[in-house]
């Protein structure tokens, strides 16, 4: 027996060195991004074919070909400063002149900034049918209670109605024991008939009981289950702020706002100043007008007239710092990190597992777990891996389950010198993998209590 575990486990190890030796120095392109994916890095100051802080960028590859600098395009894309420098490109002086914003390095090969402009190019601008496509109109609507409210009132009405009956009995009865010269005795009350009743039905009596309690017991529990259950809340907020607009049509990614996310314990709320790389130059939305999008401009003391910022007799700009309202909240005795679960070289999660499809948002709201499943369904959901769950988002049962049924992939860069590790140490373990092939972050540790509660 022990030398059949022992092969079994020298098995899967040679598996797991040949899968890590495959996908460091044979499958290079294994993360390979499509021309949309990449683009989104670009999104935060450019659009395919409108003028934002840079110019629109289709038809770029084609301008820069009409100069005779068709080979200079990527240079400028990986390093503009360095090519102005230069001084080789007409070209890059034209477009640095196009707005004094500096363009970032960015860290793109060739070959993806070749699919960025084949994504930009054949990109095709769909006019929207009314302001809601545009983000500005809340996208999303509370499902209608007003069914269960009817409920309660048919309930109500039926009681009303079923009392009201039981006093037309009794005095019926009353009358016609009356005419009978039956003696009526005028100091009996419904709770003595009631009583009596129960007596000669007490079969009925008991099931009714027993059924009132299972009703009861039912009903209670289920509120209970709901206690501490965030699902679909939307908090009001300062700015009609869109993510339907931001992250959806203008496909800014998630990551350039909340840019602590793949470093940090908490993903963060963007400063205005991440706001201002794109709002000092545009001054104006498709519904509110100036109106929203003034109120950054405050915050950020910024003079959208003068294009400068208000300073104070230090020199110090002033500003009216944006109070956002938090909508995700855990215990402060549940330990959970942004960095562990979104960064590449670790979990990797889509945002999406979690937060829903964020770009059919508004304001930001807590997800419900049926719109993440409906998301999963979808060709893009399940291109990023996102997996059904049953359990409430944003409890216990929904991080546990998680880590039950999410894989961990072991084509990715991470730990697995610690996989190695505690797979050496724990046979049970290995046979568990083995039978599923899969490796999941609960077989990894990842039900220990400490992982989350400390």
């Amino acid at each position: 027996m022990e030398l059949k575990k022992n092969f079994v486990f020298y098995q899967l190890s040679k598996k797991l060195f040949f899968t890590l030796i495959l996908s460091v120095f044979l499958i290079p392109n294994t993360y390979s991004q499509t021309g949309q994916e990449l683009f989104k890095k670009c999104a935060s100051c450019h659009h395919p074919v409108v003028d934002k802080v840079g110019p629109a960028l289709k038809g770029a590859l084609q301008r820069w070909k009409d100069a005779g600098e068709e080979e200079l395009i990527y240079e400028w894309i990986q390093n503009p400063s360095k090519l102005y420098n230069s001084g080789k490109s007409k070209r890059a002086k034209e477009v640095w002149d196009y707005d004094p914003s500096v363009m970032n390095a960015q860290a793109l090969s060739k070959d993806e900034i070749k699919l960025v402009l084949e994504y930009v190019d054949s990109y095709e601008d769909v006019a929207p049918a009314d302001s809601a496509s545009m983000g500005d109109e809340v996208a999303y609507e509370k499902p209608d209670d007003s069914v269960s409210f009817w409920w309660w009132v048919f309930a109500g009405v039926l009681i009303i109605v079923l009392f009201a009956t039981m006093g037309v009995r009794r005095e019926l009865n009353s009358a016609l024991e009356e005419k009978s010269g039956i003696e009526v005795d005028t100091k009996r009350t419904f709770l003595t008939s009631a009583h009596e009743w129960a007596i000669r039905n007490w079969f009925v009596m008991v099931l009714l009981i027993i059924s009132v309690a299972i009703f009861s017991g039912v009903e209670l529990m289920g509120r209970g289950f709901q206690v501490g259950v965030y699902q679909d809340y939307m908090p009001s907020q300062p700015i009609a702020y869109s993510h339907k607009l931001h992250a959806g049509q203008m496909e800014i990614d998630c990551k350039y706002c909340h840019n602590s996310a793949e470093k940090s314990k908490h993903a963060g709320i963007p400063s205005v100043n991440v706001c201002m790389n794109c709002h000092n130059q545009i001054h104006e939305g498709a519904q509110y007008g100036t109106q929203e999008i003034s109120k950054i401009h405050t915050a950020a003391g910024y003079d959208k007239s003068s294009k400068t910022y208000n300073l104070d007799e230090y020199g110090q700009r002033i500003e009216n710092p944006i109070v956002w309202n938090k909508a995700h909240n855990l215990p402060d005795h549940v330990f959970f990190s942004h960095a562990q679960h979104v960064h590449p070289n670790t979990a990797n999660i889509d945002c999406r597992q979690c937060h829903g499809h964020v770009e059919t948002y508004t304001l930001g709201r807590v997800s419900t777990i049926d719109e993440v499943n409906a998301f999963a369904d979808t060709d893009e959901g399940k291109e990023r891996k996102i997996i059904k769950l049953t359990k409430p988002l944003l409890t216990m049962g929904w991080c546990i389950e998680c880590h039950n049924e999410k894989e961990v992939d072991l084509t990715r860069p991470g730990y697995y010198e610690e996989i190695h590790n505690r797979l050496k140490k724990k046979p049970s373990l290995h046979n568990m993998i083995y039978e599923d092939e899969k490796v999941t972050p609960k077989e990894l540790g990842g039900w220990e209590c400490a992982k989350c509660h400390y």
